[in-house]
């Protein structure tokens, strides 16, 4: 099952030939991970006192970060809108990101506020969806992504003066671009081996290398994604462990070769994630910029696993990282092993959640979750649904703390310390209008004695004769995230 709490906001021109099937590309100005699932919510001007016919959902198959550099004409062949649109967008933006949608119908439609604002529109109320009802089939489906990756993005010879890509990996990628690419010039290369057209003087093309060193400006956990779609494979790797750690998995392992340590890389031979506590996991990490993935992947995993990890192996969590999808001969065998492939993207999210929400990510019900079926490509959808419903637990839990905290700073004097029925009692008049879900002292009580643990700090206890009372005092906020943040 999958529940639908939003819908994206985009162009009824574009939502007309979606739900026609004639193409499956869309806009979203914020990035979004494989697999996400949400309401298509029509950008449409009605009166404050109508609601908006919401019909259909989509789950995202392909999201990729572009600029006014691409050709609108092929832009406007991949979403159906006119260039003069187009235009409009880029004049508002200067990146934007096209997405790849495998829409359905909804099994009822639905009637939404309109909203004047934002990327992502909520719901009057969740929707749960049993059976999906796709505009294509599959084998539709297939032929037009192919139709859509078969558009060529790259941007117009005369808007540009260079391009410098690796040569194995420009081949991989764009096999016959060169083709009557600049009639008269031919193609060489450096002493280093890259690709050069033509006698070009202006700015290149950001490489490989540059969206690495910019991606290394960012916090590490904000790097994960942007590193993972790249060359990058080494760092990858360092940063997929960093993660781990972060989620509060260990490995006493000092064997470079089966270590958690992210300076401490295997190399060949070595497995590339490998934690011990709180329970074993193993996982190969495979950055790829252009979505290709070894096909030997899973018997790698399998080989090293049981190389660096015999007395585990049969009971770790199997995880496969990877920016791309298996082949057909890869993806069974990962399904009869029981392991998870997950996305780079959600992976970011999952250590961004945490970061933002201490105690969000339980590693227990994550077991649980990696444990159960389906494995293979359609463990990436599971996990992004535990990341969701762990998002909709803890958001509720750290309002209240927060609340509970900004009752005492407003209540307390100087040099007044407040007791727990004060608290109680001025939380429950301020911040609650059912009286069925008015706070008791002892609910109170433990959310104070919690918020004033030293491992906390947001609240401090009285002391008196050695021994900590039933008294409390503010420290410092407990600020909660925007709640409108996609």
């Amino acid at each position: 099952m999958i529940s639908i709490a939003n819908g994206l906001r985009i162009s009824a021109t574009n939502l007309d030939a979606l739900k026609s099937g004639k193409i499956v590309g869309a806009f979203s100005k914020t990035f979004l991970a494989l697999d996400k699932c949400f309401a298509l919510y029509p950008d449409i001007q009605v009166p404050d006192s109508e609601t908006i016919n919401v019909e259909f959902w989509a789950e995202c198959k392909n999201c990729e970060s572009i600029n006014n550099t691409f050709p609108l004409s092929n832009l406007s062949k991949l979403t159906a809108l006119p260039t003069e649109e187009l235009e409009s967008i880029f004049q508002q933006r200067a990146n934007i990101f096209l997405l790849s949608l495998r829409v359905y119908q909804l099994p009822n439609p639905i009637q939404v506020q309109p909203q004047a604002t934002g990327n992502f529109v909520p719901l009057s109320e969740a929707v749960t969806i049993v059976d999906r009802l796709p505009i294509l089939n599959d084998e539709q489906f297939q032929e037009a992504q192919k139709q859509f990756q078969s558009i060529d993005l790259s941007v117009i010879p005369n808007e540009i003066s260079t391009t410098s890509i690796v040569v194995d990996e420009f081949l991989d990628i764009h096999p016959n671009l060169l083709d009557g690419f600049i009639d008269g010039v031919e193609p060489t290369t450096t002493s280093d081996g890259d690709l050069v057209v033509g006698d070009l003087s202006e700015q290149p093309n950001e490489t490989e290398q540059q969206k690495i060193e910019s991606a290394n400006q960012l916090d590490w956990f904000d790097r994960i994604a942007a590193v993972g779609n790249s060359s990058g494979g080494h760092e990858f790797e360092k940063l997929v462990r960093k993660s781990f750690i972060e989620l509060g998995f260990s490995n006493s392992n000092t064997n470079p070769k089966a270590s958690l340590d992210p300076e401490a890389t295997g190399g060949a031979g070595g497995i590339d994630l490998c934690c011990e506590y709180p329970y074993p996991v193993i996982g190969e990490c495979k950055a790829s910029a252009n979505g290709k993935i070894p096909t030997d992947v899973c018997s790698q995993l399998i080989y090293l696993g049981q190389a660096h990890f015999q007395k585990e192996y049969e009971k770790a969590i199997k995880l496969i990282i990877a920016a791309g999808a298996l082949n057909h001969h890869s993806n069974p065998v990962a399904i009869g092993n029981r392991m998870n492939v997950i996305r780079p993207e959600t992976l970011e999210k999952i250590v961004k959640l945490k970061i933002s929400y201490v105690g969000s990510v339980n590693l227990r019900e994550l077991k649980s979750c990696l444990e159960k079926e389906p494995f293979g490509e359609e463990a990436n959808s599971k996990l992004l649904q535990f990341i969701e419903k762990s998002e909709l637990e803890i958001k509720p839990k750290i309002k209240l703390r927060s609340y509970i905290v900004q009752t005492v700073k407003e209540e307390q004097d100087d040099n007044q310390y407040l007791s727990v029925t004060e608290i109680r009692s001025t939380y429950n008049a301020k911040y609650v209008t059912d009286p069925k879900q008015k706070l008791s002292d002892p609910i109170v009580r433990d959310l104070l004695i919690e918020l004033s643990s030293p491992l906390v700090g947001y609240l401090g206890r009285v002391e008196e004769d050695g021994k900590k009372c039933d008294r409390f005092y503010y420290l410092r906020d407990l600020p909660i995230e925007n709640e409108n943040h996609n």
